[in-house]
């Protein structure tokens, strides 16, 4: 096509130059430089034009007629320069440049118009001038073999900028490379068609231009030739958006997704919390100040100290007498409904042991029978992205009508040593042989057997072999960089077998070969779920494919060969399950370790006595409990159909131990407290008593537990749905079994214990101990029989951080905590990196850093339009791009100029239109595209093979009436449209570059008379990081808004393989507000109906939410991306800091900051505050009271939760630590870890501080303060709970034969 076109050229200037002798003597207007042709400068030249400096002739009726017929109407005949034989082949070597330029009519029309003008202007003489002449060889008459023409600059650059962008479908590259030899401004173009070169497709003879006049040249009448060149967006010959970037539509602007609002290098969000934090500081420092001065000048106590000193004030131990609301007295109606319920339950399981364990133990055992029904889902499609998702419909689409996209399989070759480049003819004589192993790697399944065919015959392969077939033998270490540059600069010119061009971004990571760092190499292999044996196929080669690479690596160790099968990720992702099971059961080992020792209390030593006070029994059974609620939920919800996943079968027995082993921790501790207080009553009643206590709490903790997850249940996505669903089925059973089974158990161990039998040998009794002293010693006291932190919290910490002077300090270190947390939210990154999911040793980590590194392209995106019927004219112009009644804002000119900003819009490739290269093929100037049998009937044409003779063929739209132009009037439309299309779909792409078969076989969903829908295929740029890959997904839908804001009748969609797994990333940020809004909302209701406090529930749900934003902080500086896991984390997170905080902020509700017992001294106090003296101190009773019922939270209840809740769930949490899955140990141990450290400071601290400020001062009518309080108040419940034994009056015999 080249040579056909620099011919073209050739002949071209041949006939339009002027022989002269040494000038022209004479520039006037009116006169030629010269006129008709005299002959050939030697035997093989072409005829060259006759010296002439004479007036202008009138042309004959036929020349003038033919002359209008090439130049066009508007061109003046009446004098011309030129005789018919000159017209003749003016007309016949301009129709040879019509194929390059006729897609642009501006650039047509103006190169028409200069080479008229050029031969036959009757003013020819002004702007030309003959420097030097010659004898013909043939007629021995004077020609031109050089001249100068004077050309205006303007007129120059108006010419050169009109072609300047014209694509020629063809080459896929510019007209420019073909009609000015690639040139970069006017004078290179101008230069290139002057150049005398007559053996190598240039000028025969030397035509120089010039662009400014001498003096002298004015003096001789010379004058720069002006025209009037048409711009490509005229409106009489405005060319198409892909010719002209000045017709192309002016696109909507829009904001790069990448970029952010930033005050200097702080993203906007970030910088507003600095500077109202630095103001909130400003405002807490001067508060500090005041306190400071304040001091100095308060009188202080004899002792000088202020730490707690409230509680010597009498006033202190009192409450504030407020009218009890209605909500308050149902509230207590409720409590006492809760607590009586628990007391009868805890009664009746202590009581009825052996029926509530074997009950519990065999409903558990039919329910975990659901396991047989377990079926685990793979495959990721299934995993992340819900089946009512559009982009999972499209892509289902795309696969039912275009095919399942390929199997990929691809390997990135790349130097250890990155600062040598990986191209030497060692590295490519070694891959060559490499690679011709390829088809024999399987004994069973060969490599053609499976892989991608364009053609229907030789594999694609994407390596740059396939330049030259595969065969090293075409290349030597002489030429081998020659015909690389030649390939890569020029892709269309060393075609593959399959016919495909590979582009060189597709093989090397760098423009420059030579100094390419990798070379990538892609398997394509086709994919049918559906075929069984098709995939075992496959999979059998991908396995191959493994251990040659790590062969070849082994080979080749100065070579980093990173690689990847369609298979591998599914595999890696097994491997990493299989080994975690061991970190499950080493979790579960120390669990049950540390439970053990912690509810006994105490170690054993050699005293074979000290096994009597252990619980190592107890503990086993706690966690089996555990175990037996996880296995209970998975086979409920397997036996109706809900998947698992490898995330929920390895996460959920983690997630369940680190929750209910709280509960278990906590009734202990209460029934503990409850032995100490009171002596002279059954085991059974003290469970009752216990559990009436700690119940609620654990009812509340419970309720919000499940609510967090059936929460999570609203993320839709299969894993996440079904991870919360288990979740919440497990957590909701381990709870019922612990507030029945395992009270069972602690029954008969505690009657083990008080039977003074061994732990785990309970057959075995050990030398009598009694438990209990008398009660009527003075000097008695109750030994503490488990690990307390109570003391040390009540005599330290808590009058350490409840200080008057203290607590200000401390809030001001939680706010400034808050708001760090708050500015580094924008920080948080969005996605799931591949390689967090993988084994840390895994061969794919090496792939992936490959991928990031080294891939030079991006993944491809398709833009598939449907139920168009694209036969109708006016449907076609909304998708052409190539013709100039093409709609300006058509798909095809959209998405071209969505490439001309590719690097805000991530299209980083021309759009591929079958369209336009369909109607291109047509061209009847492109005699090697479309063509007819010359013997074939008019009527019913046939269609010639593409290596027909040309003798045998015409172009298909030689004679077709209306003619082939770029207006679209002539191009085929209904039955017509179909008929070549279905013979342009089966040609090749050699001749003739623009069939259709190896490009678009697989691009149309058609049958013979009908489209049903096609894909437009461009490409992302390369995406390297998980954010590369949101903003491309979240362009490609803007594309198709914008798309159909202009076209809406278009059904229109974009589809690449990676969407359906980022379409939660559009919303993600809404959602987790959402989600996490709704959780606080829910927490703040539950707590308010069974706290009975608005303001104490709101404190707890503000320390919740303090919490949550700093756990946000750590997402930020831990590099823990937001995504679905992540998400359902933070969820999670929320009931379990609700866990941390719910039992404090009960004890504070429940606690009574009263000395006053007996009804005559609260009577006594009623009237004291009528007086004025307490009315006048009622605001300090008040806060007074709040810091006394914190005080007395916090030391009842702040032991357990450290030592029962944080460190228990350290213990669990940490030896995730050590899991080999990159996944696990950031996203669950990080994220855990740092809760429980969060959720502990939190509970332990700010709680009780904020509660002392802001909690409620009512007085309860249950709930102990200390232990003496305590002892009184579980006397009067006992005689409440004695009531029970009514119905059991034969209690004590059944309690003896049980124990």
């Amino acid at each position: 096509m080249r040579s056909t076109v620099v011919v073209a050229i050739v002949a071209l200037l041949a006939f339009v130059s002027f022989s002269a002798s040494e000038s022209t003597s004479r520039h006037q207007n009116g006169y030629c430089a010269m006129y008709d042709n005299c002959g050939k400068k030697s035997v093989f030249g072409s005829p060259l034009p006759c010296v002439a400096n004479i007036k202008a002739t009138r042309p004959s009726p036929e020349t003038a007629e033919l002359l209008q017929k090439v130049c066009g109407d508007d061109f003046d005949t009446s004098l011309v320069c030129c005789s018919e034989e000159q017209v003749q082949n003016m007309e016949s070597n301009l129709k040879r440049v019509d194929p390059i330029i006729s897609s642009c009519p501006a650039c047509r029309k103006n190169f028409y118009d200069f080479f008229c003008k050029f031969t036959c202007s009757p003013d020819q003489s002004k702007f030309v001038n003959i420097t030097n002449t010659a004898t013909a060889a043939d007629t021995k008459k004077e020609i031109v073999t050089e001249l100068t023409q004077f050309v205006d600059p303007k007129s120059a650059k108006a010419f050169y900028v009109s072609c300047e962008n014209v694509k020629f479908s063809a080459t896929n590259g510019y007209a420019m490379d073909l009609i000015g030899g690639g040139a970069k401004n006017y004078s290179q173009f101008l230069k290139f068609l002057g150049d005398e070169k007559p053996f190598l497709g240039g000028s025969p003879f030397q035509i120089n231009f010039q662009y400014q006049l001498t003096e002298d040249e004015k003096g001789t009448g010379i004058e720069l030739r002006k025209d009037d060149m048409k711009p490509c967006d005229d409106e009489t010959y405005k060319c198409a958006c892909s010719d002209c970037p000045k017709s192309c539509p002016k696109l909507p602007r829009f904001k790069d997704f990448r970029k952010r609002c930033y005050v200097g290098k702080l993203p906007c969000f970030t910088f507003s919390i600095v500077i109202i934090w630095i103001c909130l500081i400003l405002l807490l420092g001067g508060y500090h100040i005041y306190l400071a001065n304040l001091k100095k000048h308060k009188q202080l106590n004899d002792d000088g100290s202020d730490l707690f000193d409230v509680t010597l004030s009498p006033l202190s131990y009192v409450t504030v007498k407020k009218p009890m609301s209605p909500f308050h007295k149902y509230h207590l109606k409720l409590i006492d409904q809760i607590e009586e319920g628990f007391a009868r339950l805890g009664y009746f399981c202590a009581t009825y042991r052996g029926t509530v364990i074997g009950f519990n133990l065999l409903l558990t055992i039919f329910l975990s029978m659901g396991l047989f029904w377990l079926n685990f889902e793979t495959d990721p499609v299934n995993l992340w992205v819900s089946p009512q998702e559009p982009a999972l419909k499209n892509k289902q689409y795309f696969e039912s009508n275009f095919g399942e996209w390929f199997r990929i399989e691809q390997v990135i070759i790349s130097n250890k040593n990155d600062s040598e480049p990986i191209l030497n003819w060692e590295n490519i004589q070694w891959w060559f042989e490499k690679e011709a192993q390829l088809e024999s790697l399987n004994e069973n399944v060969s490599f053609s057997d499976i892989c991608f065919k364009p053609l229907g015959e030789t594999c694609g392969i994407q390596s740059f072999t396939q330049y030259f077939y595969g065969d090293i033998r075409n290349l030597n270490e002489n030429n081998w960089r020659a015909k690389f540059k030649s390939c890569t600069d020029s892709p269309v010119n060393c075609l593959p077998s399959f016919q495909q061009p590979l582009k060189k971004n597709i093989l090397f990571d760098s423009d420059n070969i030579f100094e390419a760092k990798a070379f990538t190499v892609t398997l394509l292999v086709n994919s049918n779920s559906t075929n069984k044996n098709f995939t075992d196929s496959a999979v059998s080669f991908e396995h191959s494919l493994q251990e040659w690479v790590l062969k070849a690596q082994e080979e080749q160790p100065g070579l980093n060969i990173a690689f990847s099968t369609e298979v591998s990720l599914t595999e890696e992702l097994n491997k990493s399950t299989n080994t975690d099971v061991k970190i499950i059961v080493i979790s579960y080992l120390f669990m049950f370790l540390y439970a053990s020792l912690a509810l006994g209390g105490k170690l054993p030593n050699r005293d074979i006595s000290s096994l009597v006070k252990t619980r190592f029994a107890l503990g086993l059974c706690g966690i089996i409990i555990i175990l037996l609620s996880v296995t209970s939920s998975i086979g409920i919800f397997a036996f109706f159909g809900l998947k698992s996943t490898l995330i929920i079968a390895e996460v959920i027995p983690f997630l369940v131990l680190a929750i209910g082993i709280d509960n278990i921790f906590l009734i202990v501790h209460e029934l503990h407290l409850v032995n100490e207080s009171v002596h002279d009553i059954t085991i059974e009643l003290r469970i009752a008593q216990a559990l009436k206590n700690i119940g609620p709490s654990c009812l509340i903790s419970a309720l919000i537990q499940v609510s967090m997850f059936y929460l999570a249940t609203r993320v839709d996505m299969p894993a996440v749905k079904n991870f919360a669903y288990y979740s919440a089925g497990a957590v909701l059973i381990n709870f019922l079994l612990q507030m029945t089974m395992f009270v069972s158990l602690l029954a008969v161990d505690q009657h083990r214990l008080e039977s003074n039998r061994l732990d785990c040998f309970p057959w075995i009794v050990a030398p009598a101990q009694p438990i209990a002293l008398p009660e009527d010693d003075p000097n008695f006291e109750v030994e503490h029989s488990e690990y307390d932190f109570a003391s040390l919290i009540s005599k330290y910490y808590a009058p350490f951080i409840l200080s008057k002077t203290n607590k200000p300090k401390f809030l001001t270190l939680f706010v400034v905590w808050f708001g760090i947390s708050l500015s580094l939210l924008p920080h948080v990154n969005f996605g799931l990196d591949q390689r967090i999911a993988l084994p840390s040793d895994s061969y794919l980590i090496n792939y992936f850093d490959s991928v990031y590194n080294y891939l030079n392209v991006g993944p491809p995106v398709f833009f598939v339009v449907k139920d168009i019927d694209i036969t109708k004219r006016t449907n076609q112009q909304k998708i052409c791009g190539k013709f100039s009644t093409c709609d300006k804002f058509s798909v095809a000119n959209i998405l071209e100029q969505e490439y001309k900003r590719g690097k805000k819009s991530t299209i980083a490739e021309p759009t591929t239109n079958w369209l336009d290269d369909f109607l291109t093929w047509l061209n009847p100037n492109l005699d090697q595209c479309c063509r007819f049998k010359k013997s074939s009937p008019l009527d019913s044409p046939e269609f010639c093979s593409p290596n027909a003779p040309e003798r045998q063929c015409d172009t298909c739209f030689a004679n077709h009436d209306p003619p082939y132009d770029s207006s679209m009037e002539g191009l085929p439309t209904n039955k017509e449209f179909m008929f070549y299309f279905n013979q342009w779909i089966q040609e090749p792409s050699d001749p003739c570059p623009l069939g259709g078969k190896a490009p678009y076989s697989t691009s149309i969903s058609r049958n013979d008379s009908t489209i049903f829908s096609s894909y437009f295929r461009t490409g992302h740029s390369p995406l390297r990081s998980q954010g590369a890959f949101i903003n491309a997904y979240k362009n490609s839908i803007r594309i198709v808004e914008e798309i159909k804001k202009f076209l809406p009748e278009l059904d229109i969609f974009a589809f690449s393989p990676f969407y359906v797994f980022f379409v939660q990333y559009e919303t993600i940020v809404e959602l987790t507000f959402t989600l996490l809004g709704l959780a606080l909302v829910i927490i703040w209701g539950i707590s308010v109906v069974l706290l009975g406090s608005v303001r104490s529930a709101t404190v707890m749900v503000v320390t919740v939410l303090s919490i949550l934003v700093n756990i946000g902080g750590v997402l930020s500086i831990w590099d823990i991306s937001l995504n679905a896991v992540s998400l359902v984390n933070l969820v999670i997170c929320a009931g379990l800091a609700v866990e941390f905080t719910i039992h404090i902020t009960r004890a504070y509700t429940a606690s009574k900051a009263s000395l006053f017992d007996d009804e005559m001294e609260d009577e006594l106090y009623d009237r004291f505050m009528d007086s004025g003296v307490a009315a006048r101190n009622a605001a300090d009773l008040s806060a007074n009271t709040r810091l006394l019922k914190a005080f007395n939270a916090l030391t009842l209840v702040g032991g357990p939760v450290l030592g029962g809740i944080t460190f228990t769930k350290i213990i669990g949490i940490s030896v995730l630590a050590f899991t080999r899955s990159k996944i696990f140990e950031v996203y669950y141990f990080r994220m855990w870890i740092a809760l429980i450290f969060i959720s502990a400071v939190h509970a332990l601290c700010l709680l009780p501080i904020l509660l002392s400020y802001f909690g409620d001062d009512h007085k309860p009518t249950s709930g102990v303060v200390d232990e003496s309080q305590r002892c009184g108040d579980v006397n009067n419940d006992v005689d409440d709970l004695r009531r029970y034994s009514n119905f059991h009056d034969d209690s004590s015999s059944r309690l003896d034969d049980t124990s």
